[in-house]
């Protein structure tokens, strides 16, 4: 590696602010030029950073020039020569350095105006941009692109991408994000398969509105579009008993005059029986009639496509009170982080880990394996087997969601407040809960709290798990015998 101090940057970057770093790694490419945190990666070659995805691209040479600036504004121009696959060892704040890309639609069922004020204001960031998409399998509308960001989705080949459909009919995808004339997405999906670029696709579908017909005819517009698009999964409709107004609206309508009217003015009186609407959750027969028709789709997928293609949520198969396909139907798990096939996962990885639960503990312990109401039947079918280890006495705490209402069923939004009283209440010393309630980090949870003051405050051990093998882990520590 060589260091060069170069002459002053282009004019054209003068005013940008760049990435902010976060952490250098010890002995790397940056330690050794004497970048620290703090410290603002400007440019690479005079080129402007905009996000990670551009430094990624820009230090892929042999050569290259940077521009840094510190805390205090003075900067610093390095010239390194390096292997092109070499990193600089730095660890940005944030992965997007301009401003971030937010939603300006109005669906009937956002989950952003269903919460309650009060949360950290990061909870409350209506993302909508392509590049998180990109990074971390975010999913967009593709409502808000100019043609700089299809040239850039080309030129730096960022694939795959993950949007929301909702609805391939023009009317009704605008009624599922409440707004009127929107770009037609079949046919912004057919310009990305142009570029090489593939899409994996979610549809949140609410009875009565694109289910049905209008579900039929979305899977069947969305195969039409392999392989450019890779997956389609479809949830169901997430509602809590709370608008930011307070109140749980009834129908499509009111849900989309929550948000902003002038955004939508003369939208809600062109939707006249539709408006009507009412917003509910699904019913057991209601996801039967889904899954037959997912599975149906899916049938004909895998003997034409060789694969399935698209996926009912788990929790539909939970609501119609039917087992879970093989793990054969869910392919390699492209919508997994979507809620599919994280029940046949569970269930598979339990009869793989079983044969490593230890025989005894080294102390009697009551254990509570806490978890949203949706997957407390799930976590039972565990109890006979764990009750066969000496001195455990396994117990299920489904946790009822008294902040955002009944509805919300899922352990990924639990809150503190509503956990420690069930926790006080079951009468066990020690309890497992989920990791997906805590941030990506595992810190904090919806409600600000962090692991140590849920400990305090519930008067008990507490530790966080994602599946079984991390309830194996920790079940072969309770076997070691006490200091």
């Amino acid at each position: 590696m060589q260091s060069t101090r170069l002459p002053l940057a282009a004019p054209n970057i003068q005013n940008t602010s760049g990435g902010l770093i976060a952490a250098v790694a010890p002995q790397s490419l940056a330690a050794t030029l004497g970048l620290r945190p703090g410290d603002y990666l400007v440019a690479v070659d005079d080129q402007p950073l905009r996000d990670v995805i551009d430094y990624r691209f820009a230090i892929a040479e042999e050569q290259v020039r940077l521009l840094v600036r510190d805390a205090n504004g003075q900067e610093q121009h390095y010239h390194l020569r390096k292997d092109p696959d070499a990193e600089l060892g730095i660890e940005f704040a944030e992965p997007l350095f301009d401003r971030l890309r937010t939603c300006s639609n109005k669906c009937p069922f956002c989950f952003l105006t269903q919460m309650p004020k009060g949360f950290r204001k990061t909870l409350y960031v209506k993302d909508d941009d392509y590049r998180l998409s990109f990074l971390y399998h975010n999913f967009v509308t593709f409502t808000n692109l100019h043609e700089a960001d299809w040239q850039r989705i080309a030129a730096q080949r960022l694939s795959p991408l993950h949007i929301s459909v909702h609805a391939t009919d023009p009317f009704w995808r605008g009624v599922m994000l409440g707004k009127p004339d929107l770009p037609d997405v079949c046919a912004q999906i057919r310009r990305l398969g142009s570029m090489g670029i593939e899409v994996h696709t979610q549809i949140v579908a609410c009875p009565a509105a694109n289910d049905g017909a209008v579900l039929q005819q979305t899977i069947s517009d969305l195969i039409a579009l392999a392989p450019t698009v890779q997956s389609i999964a479809v949830v169901p409709v997430g509602l809590t008993k709370l608008r930011f107004n307070g109140t749980r609206p009834s129908t499509i309508q009111a849900a989309i005059d929550i948000h902003e009217h002038d955004a939508i003015h003369g939208f809600c009186s062109r939707l006249g029986a539709v408006g009507t609407i009412p917003l509910r959750c699904f019913n057991a027969s209601e996801s039967a009639a889904v899954i037959d028709l997912i599975e149906s789709f899916g049938a004909t997928c895998r003997q034409q496509l060789g694969h399935t293609l698209v996926y009912p949520s788990d929790e539909f198969y939970i609501l119609a009170g039917r087992s879970v396909p093989p793990a054969t139907f869910y392919d390699n798990m492209p919508q997994y982080s979507n809620g599919v096939g994280m029940v046949r996962d569970f269930l598979d990885t339990w009869r793989r880990v079983q044969r490593r639960l230890p025989a005894r503990l080294a102390q009697p312990t009551r254990l509570a394996l806490v978890c949203g109401t949706l997957v407390a039947p799930l976590l039972r079918t565990l109890l006979p087997r764990l009750q066969r280890i000496d001195g455990l006495t396994p117990e299920v705490v489904p946790v009822v969601n008294h902040f955002f209402g009944e509805t919300v069923t899922i352990s990924g939004l639990l809150t503190a407040q509503d956990v420690i009283p069930a926790l006080q209440a079951s009468g066990c010393d020690q309890a497992l809960l989920p990791r997906v309630m805590f941030d990506y980090q595992g810190e904090r949870t919806l409600d600000d709290y962090s692991l140590d003051q849920m400990t305090t405050t519930a008067g008990m051990p507490l530790a966080l798990a994602d599946g079984p093998d991390e309830l194996t882990r920790l079940l072969q520590q309770f076997s070691k015998a006490m200091p």
